[in-house]
C-alpha cells in the first residue's frame, strides 16, 4: 500500500507506524492469494522492508540512522536462540516461511507490547522511533536466519523506490 495516499493529516506517527504495521500482513496475503505467486521470506521480507522504509521516509526518520543503531545494539556474543528475550528459533522453525513470517510478526508485536510495559514502568517514552528500531531488529535477525542477504535485498528496495520516484 502506498502510505502518501493512505495517511490522514491527523494520524500521529505512532498510530501510522501500526497501520504500516498491519499492512505487512495484508500485503503479504494479498500477493499470497493470487495462485500464481509462490511467497516465501524473501519476498515477505522485501514487503516488510519495504513497507517499514517508506514509513520512515514518509515521517521524515533517516532510516540509515535506524540500521546504525541495530548494529550499535547487537552483541556478538548473544546467542542466536534469543534475541531481545524471545526464542527465534519457535518462530523460525516452520518449514513453511510464510508461516513462520506469520510467527515473526506475532513475535514482533509481542516485542512492542513488551517494550510498551517496559515504558509505562520507566521515564522511557513509547515512540515511532523505538517501534522502528524494534521491528527492523527482528527483521534482520530475520535475514540472518534463513540466510538471505540483507544488503542485497535492501539494493533491490532502492530500485524499487527509485522506479517509483522517477514516475
Amino acid at each position: 500500500m502506498k502510505m502518501d495516499d493512505i495517511l490522514p493529516e491527523e494520524q500521529s506517527n505512532l498510530d501510522a507506524f501500526f497501520q504500516m504495521f498491519d499492512w505487512v500482513g495484508e500485503d503479504i496475503s494479498e500477493l499470497n492469494a493470487d495462485e500464481e505467486n509462490e511467497v516465501g521470506g524473501y519476498e515477505c521480507l522485501f514487503i516488510a522492508f519495504n513497507n517499514l522504509r517508506s514509513y520512515c521516509k514518509q515521517i521524515g526518520l533517516d532510516y540509515c540512522t535506524i540500521e546504525d543503531q541495530y548494529l550499535a545494539s547487537i552483541n556478538p556474543e548473544q546467542s542466536d536462540e534469543t534475541f531481545w528475550g524471545h526464542n527465534l528459533d519457535e518462530s523460525f522453525s516452520e518449514l513453511d516461511e510464510l508461516a513462520g513470517f506469520g510467527k515473526l510478526l506475532e513475535t514482533i508485536e509481542k516485542g512492542f507490547s513488551e517494550y510498551e510495559k517496559f515504558c509505562k514502568k520507566s521515564d522511557e517514552v513509547f515512540d515511532e522511533w523505538h517501534c522502528v528500531l524494534i521491528m527492523h531488529s527482528f527483521l534482520q535477525k530475520y535475514c540472518e536466519k534463513l540466510e538471505i542477504d540483507y544488503t542485497l535485498l535492501q539494493v533491490e528496495i532502492s530500485s524499487l523506490h527509485s522506479e517509483i520516484e522517477e514516475e
